[in-house]
């Protein structure tokens, strides 16, 4: 039985490794890397310092509640590989000790906020673009009015290859997805029905967004596909691929947590248990502002969800 929970709490940090939208990479790979006894050196380190004079978090923080910005990146311009990005899905993270729950809030990238420094109201998804994870991070503590002690910043590229590591994903495509855009170098075509999902096809599915509920749908997928992943996650087979999961990994992960921060988080996520996630969606309905489409948070409803999920935060 003892070795039954291990397994499951092992499981649920390559959980966490995968989702985009609730990918505690780092931290996961950490975990992976205690839990197998592997000690972890320079060639096999997951951590992209990106802000190496940042302060640690204090300890007394860290036994109660700890917030991670997770940041999905879009494929950028496939003509300049080296502009900048979009945040292509952006979720908060929060891990309670007390309570050994994680609590997820998924932003949709259209949600209409402002950012710190810019006149006027813009996309969410634009802070990032114009300043990176300081301001994307800027943009979200400011919105929700809490704080957030890190982030992950993970490439599309990584979701796709540690799906296909862990050999796909059985699922429900709830209808036909077809759509190109050049510009962004995405191309969607799937069949609706129950079928096996690779890396590629997967990623497919969590992007889409060009239905009738636009990125709201494509919110309520990736919470589908979460599902679906973790009900395929409790395979024996699972723990023999973590060092290609951790091989992958360290190539497409950016994160502020330094590997002393990483120890701490990691020692977070061992206690949670495999059903310790909750999600949850900003409230908030369809806007058209200026031509522009936009999701319009409910401030009301956002506040009592933030209430729930982080003991407190924005003020209207």
């Amino acid at each position: 039985m003892r070795r039954k929970v291990l397994f499951k709490r092992i499981l649920l940090f390559v959980f966490f490794s995968i989702v985009l939208l609730a990918s505690l990479t780092g931290a996961a790979v950490y975990a992976f890397v205690s839990n197998i006894q592997t000690p972890v050196t320079n060639k096999t380190s997951v951590v992209k310092n990106e802000s190496s004079a940042k302060a640690n978090i204090p300890t007394d923080i860290l036994n109660k509640r700890i917030n991670i910005l997770l940041i999905g990146l879009d494929d950028g311009d496939p003509d300049n590989p080296h502009s900048p990005r979009r945040s292509d899905a952006i979720m908060v993270a929060s891990i309670d000790s007390e309570n050994k729950t994680i609590n997820l809030l998924s932003i949709p990238r259209d949600s209409r906020v402002m950012i710190p420094g810019y006149d006027g109201y813009e996309k969410i998804n634009n802070a990032y673009f114009y300043g990176g994870s300081d301001l994307a991070v800027g943009t979200v503590k400011e919105f929700l009015h809490i704080p957030i002690h890190y982030y992950v910043v993970i490439d599309w590229q990584s979701f796709i290859k540690v799906v296909d590591i862990l050999g796909g994903v059985n699922l429900n495509v709830e209808h036909d997805m077809n759509y190109e855009d050049p510009y962004e170098n995405l191309s969607i075509h799937l069949s609706k029905g129950n079928q096996h999902l690779d890396g590629e096809k997967a990623g497919q599915y969590v992007r889409y967004r060009h239905d009738e509920l636009g990125d709201i749908g494509r919110v309520e997928r990736q919470q589908q596909f979460l599902r679906a992943l973790n009900n395929q996650m409790l395979q024996s087979g699972t723990i023999l691929k973590l060092p290609a999961l951790m091989t992958t990994i360290s190539k497409y992960v950016h994160t502020d947590m330094n590997m002393y921060d990483l120890a701490k988080v990691a020692n977070l996520l061992r206690e949670m248990k495999a059903n310790s996630l909750h999600a949850e969606m900003l409230p908030g309905d369809f806007a058209t502002i200026n031509d522009l489409s936009y999701w319009s948070p409910d401030m009301d409803k956002t506040q009592t969800l933030v209430n729930s999920m982080f003991g407190g935060g924005v003020t209207k």
